[in-house]
């Protein structure tokens, strides 16, 4: 029979999600075949499994952004050759905080997402893809639509593109990236272009009705980017295949981490944390943008410290699931107020509370959600971006609330808060309307999600289908350098040694 490895002194948490288990301790060589081993890659087996219409639909997505852009998208006025040191200076301020964004959505999420060690090559390819052409399509859906709520005519005219658009581009490709995490393993390119296309619309008109209608104020993204994304993608997960299903299909736990695929996952980590005060900061000006870096910088920090500190406590040792995600929660959580707040020990307050509430969540609530509701959240998206995207819009509800005077910072409330120039608005009007932000939200991802995810069950056309496909690169890569004679990591019960280990 051919080689495998086995590993000594690995075993399933029982306190964590059964797709994050870690692989750990030193390795062994037994020549006895393992039962229910993950599949060998198989050229022959896996060759052509994805339909060749599949290209088709690539090719089609792109040629209709060709389009679209062609008809309905002209520069501004502002990249004119008028008054460059006005322009060199808009760029100057702009294109490095839309650089650290671009290399968060490209290489932290996509990095942050291959802990999978048989899935390490999609996710982080499929994140690439999915990027690319979901920042294609906000242009466009956020150009209609915040022209349809502000009353303009739609299409009377083309939409005048600047640098500020390549931001919020990428704040609407994070979004669908953040809805991918939940989704991850169990979708195929496909699906995920499909499911990006119709939540960017939704994503659109949600980021409408909050900064037009209500006129809230979310810097950082705490509503309209992370807690849209991760209910939207949960949801859709919910809808799309029950956790019981997913624990069927993926009986090789293929969906587990290895040491190498876990430090993989950290290179994302660490550059999402590094580069997160430029995502809240990117299109704040002045002052603000200094307290925005600076409460970032803070509250991430804290939320570093926090995880560790549970991580340990609650499990023994320390979780790559928890240093992976939940440090990240600070940035998440403070992200709606992260203008708003001006002394140090707040930010680092509800930095600290998100890392613990973040991974309490992947240690506790995530199995239970998976055990009792038969919700699947494969990176744990609701645990990193979901709730803490709710304490942040809580946040900022109580920073417009206490804010009653007529200025902030020594620069008139209008500077902050533009609903309540000229005492338009009350401060506990503004807190409601900040409230009333978050629960559309809600209301526009969940349901949102579940219709999406509804369609997807249906339009499978690339789907995995069976054990050997989910959570498997081999079905839509060419793997070079594999055989089957290639060794490969098989999870065992603690201390349990393959009979024959040499």
């Amino acid at each position: 029979s051919k080689a495998t490895v086995s590993v000594l002194n690995c075993s399933f948490d029982p306190r964590a999600t059964s797709d994050r288990t870690k692989m750990t301790d030193a390795a062994v060589v037994s020549t006895e075949p393992v039962p229910d081993q993950a599949p060998a890659n198989d050229d022959k087996t896996v060759e052509q499994t994805i339909p060749k219409y599949v290209a088709v639909v690539f090719g089609l997505m792109q040629f209709l952004m060709l389009l679209f852009f062609g008809l309905f998208v002209e520069y501004s006025d502002d990249l004119a050759v008028v008054n460059e040191t006005v322009k060199d200076f808009e760029l100057s301020r702009l294109y490095p905080f839309f650089q650290d964004v671009h290399v968060m959505v490209f290489i932290g999420f996509g990095f942050l997402m291959t802990f999978a060690h048989r899935y390490s090559m999609s996710a982080v390819g499929f994140n690439f893809l999915v990027a690319a052409q979901m920042l294609q399509w906000t242009i466009l859906s956020n150009g209609f639509w915040h022209r349809a709520f502000k009353g303009h005519g739609a299409f009377d005219k083309k939409i005048a593109m600047t640098v500020a658009d390549l931001v919020t581009a990428d704040f609407g490709a994070a979004t669908v990236l953040i809805s991918m995490g939940a989704m991850l393993g169990k979708v195929g390119p496909v699906q995920l272009l499909l499911m990006g296309f119709f939540e960017i619309l939704l994503y659109s008109i949600n980021e409408s009705i909050g900064v037009i209608e209500y006129q809230a104020v979310d810097m950082g993204g705490s509503m309209y980017v992370h807690m849209f994304g991760a209910f939207f993608g949960c949801a859709c997960s919910f809808m799309y295949m029950p956790a019981s299903k997913v624990a069927e299909l993926d009986k090789h736990g293929k969906a587990s981490g290895s040491r190498t695929t876990d430090t993989f996952a950290m290179i994302g980590t660490l550059f999402l944390w590094m580069f997160w005060p430029s995502f809240n900061g990117a299109l704040a000006t002045g002052a603000a943008r200094n307290r925005v870096v600076i409460n970032t910088v803070l509250a991430i920090s804290s939320s570093c410290t926090a995880t560790f500190l549970v991580s340990y406590v609650c499990r023994g040792k320390l979780s790559m699931v928890d240093v992976q995600n939940a440090t990240l929660a600070g940035g998440v959580a403070v992200g709606s107020s992260s203008d708003l707040v001006i002394d140090a020990w707040p930010a680092m307050m509800v930095g600290s509370i998100a890392g613990i509430v973040s991974c309490l969540g992947y240690i506790y609530l995530q199995p239970a959600l998976e055990k009792y509701v038969g919700l699947h959240d494969t990176c744990g998206v609701l645990n990193l971006h979901g709730i803490p995207g709710m304490i942040g819009a809580i946040g900022g509800a109580i920073s417009a609330a206490a804010e009653d005077g007529s200025t902030l910072y020594g620069s008139d409330i209008s500077s902050v808060f533009p609903a309540r120039a000229n005492g338009a608005r009350s401060a506990s009007k503004q807190a409601g309307m900040q409230t009333a932000c978050m629960f559309t939200t809600l209301g526009i991802s969940i349901s949102g999600g579940l219709l999406v995810g509804l369609f997807l069950k249906y339009a499978n056309y690339d789907a995995p289908r069976n054990s050997e496909e989910v959570f498997e690169d081999s079905k839509y890569w060419e793997i070079e350098g594999e055989s089957d004679e290639e060794t490969e990591l098989v999870p065992q019960k603690e201390h349990e040694v393959l009979e024959g280990a040499v």
